[in-house]
């Protein structure tokens, strides 16, 4: 009885068994993947997000310092007010007029370009690339 009971252990797994697992894997493979994609957008806009807050309080910061004149980018990072990474240079191109600031990817950029963030500095609302309706 013992060595039947050895032989039946030591036969390996059912094409059934097999089959089995790799379904479950790779369910679970899909479900993974759907979730990454949508946190790599959320990554993205979160580094736009921080960009603009950056550039915002350096305009303000210039605006202070220079009597209300708002300066252009150029200006923010010649007077070393903003100091920005060369990836974020690459990857966004900002723009802004009085209170409304907007980020806009850039082709380089892995998440693809086109995508626009915008930042109200009156409200403080985010809109665009990443956030809902409420700016959430």
């Amino acid at each position: 009885m013992l060595n039947k009971t050895k032989k039946k252990f030591s036969q390996g797994f059912t094409l059934v068994e097999i089959l089995v697992v790799l379904v479950i894997v790779a369910i679970l493979a899909g479900l993974a993947f759907v979730n990454y994609g949508a946190l790599v957008s959320k990554g993205y806009a979160a580094e736009a997000e921080t960009y603009l807050k950056d550039v915002s309080n350096a305009v303000t910061l210039y605006e202070d310092m220079y009597g209300g004149q708002q300066p252009t980018l150029d200006d923010l990072k010649q007077n070393g007010i903003l100091k920005p990474s060369p990836a974020l240079d690459k990857n966004w191109k900002i723009e802004f007029s009085g209170n409304i600031f907007t980020a806009t990817s850039s082709e380089e950029m892995p998440g693809g370009g086109g995508n626009a963030t915008v930042y109200n500095r009156e409200t403080g609302k985010f809109s665009g690339y990443g956030f809902d309706e409420d700016g959430n």
